[in-house]
């Protein structure tokens, strides 16, 4: 997905009006927050799950979480794996 939509901010992106039709709907849901509300995400080894990005406690990324502190990272497009 990520080969074909590219990615933006530690998400795929949603594709515009060249993604497929399907992939539209998805882009769609995720907007509208519907996609985060209802599915989890397990972090397993952390290689595909974005520090900084991705929705933790309460649905909050830790870049909003942590705004400040995100301003001064060095590294904001990091997985958790290589945050260890």
């Amino acid at each position: 997905m990520s080969a074909r939509y590219g990615m933006e901010g530690g998400r795929v992106s949603d594709g515009g009006c060249d993604a497929s039709s399907l992939w539209q709907v998805i882009a769609a849901l995720r907007r509208e927050e519907w996609f985060s509300n209802n599915v989890s995400h397990v972090v397993g080894d952390g290689r595909s799950t974005m520090f900084w990005t991705n929705a933790w406690v309460g649905g909050v990324s830790f870049r909003d979480r942590f705004s400040r502190l995100f301003d001064l990272a060095v590294f904001k497009e990091v997985y958790v794996f290589a945050m260890c």
